[in-house]
């Protein structure tokens, strides 16, 4: 009976480790650690570690442990290998719940961020620069109206007082139909513009963006330039610290490359984001 109760213990720890192999082979996809980084190499290096001492103890077990005391040691060690087999097992799926977390959390992130560049961009399409502050821009919301316009060709005759002679002249004439509140044409009567400066999932529910506003002389002209951004340590700061500090060094172009999310830029003339395409697809659903 004892030697059955000694071979159940090492067939349990052997499934125990069968149980763990998909959390590990979640672990070495690239999509979710990155290859070669400590994160993919410590998974299998715990696993091993761990099937040879628990295996080691089972034979200290049957060969120098008393027969009489042999079964508080066995179920002693029962007991070790579940708690431990649950720790290697959180241990390796640390990375992949990480990697859910961030992507729910980015996703709300770029979704203010866009909402934020499609009120700068109305901003400058109607008075020529870009909002300094939010509370700018907020307003600008509840007060602006784009213009509703026709544009059609027309010509007429004109005479050429140089050429004595009548010279047929096109012209494109504009004429304003209508006004629409930016309010009603951007958000749709919703006013989650009067929310978009704050940073979902921080810690501080009243955190807001960094939002910078300048300009940049391109070909002899001044352009306007903005940038909204956000640090990561902000919107994942109550994640596990190792793989923070991998997602902020992650350069892919399936990823948020860089330290910050962010949208447009203070070095050149854009008003795209640093998130991949992914996340706009994502976001259209």
């Amino acid at each position: 009976m004892k030697h059955v109760k000694q071979k159940f213990n090492l067939v349990l720890s052997f499934v125990i480790a069968f149980l763990l192999l998909p959390a590990l082979a979640l672990a070495q996809d690239s999509k979710v650690v990155e290859k070669g980084s400590f994160e993919a190499l410590k998974t299998p290096i715990i696993l091993v570690v761990a099937l040879v001492v628990a295996i080691g103890l089972l034979f200290l077990i049957e060969k120098m442990i008393p027969r009489k005391v042999r079964p508080v040691f066995s179920i002693v060690f029962l007991i070790a290998s579940v708690f431990f087999g649950y720790k290697i097992y959180t241990s390796i799926m640390a990375p992949v719940e990480f990697r859910q977390v961030k992507e729910k959390r980015y996703s709300a992130v770029i979704h203010n961020l866009k909402d934020i560049r499609d009120s700068q961009l109305a901003h400058k399409t109607i008075t020529g620069n870009y909002a300094k502050t939010f509370e700018d821009l907020e307003k600008f919301i509840e007060t602006a109206q784009f213009a509703i316009v026709e544009k059609r060709d027309s010509s007429y005759i004109e005479f050429d007082k140089v050429y004595k002679i009548d010279k047929l002249k096109e012209v494109v004439i504009t004429d304003t139909l209508s006004f629409e509140p930016v309010k009603d044409s951007l958000f749709k009567g919703s006013d989650r513009y009067k929310k978009m400066k704050y940073v979902p999932y921080a810690k501080n529910d009243k955190e807001t963006f960094k939002m910078e506003v300048s300009s940049l002389i391109v070909n002899g002209y001044s352009a306007p330039v903005f940038k909204v951004s956000v640090d990561k340590t902000v919107v994942l700061h109550d994640l596990d610290k190792d793989l923070l500090r991998q997602e902020q060094r992650v350069v892919s172009v399936d990823e948020v490359n860089g330290k910050e999310i962010f949208v447009g830029s203070l070095e050149k003339v854009s008003d795209s984001g640093n998130w991949p395409t992914s996340y706009e697809i994502e976001n259209k659903k």
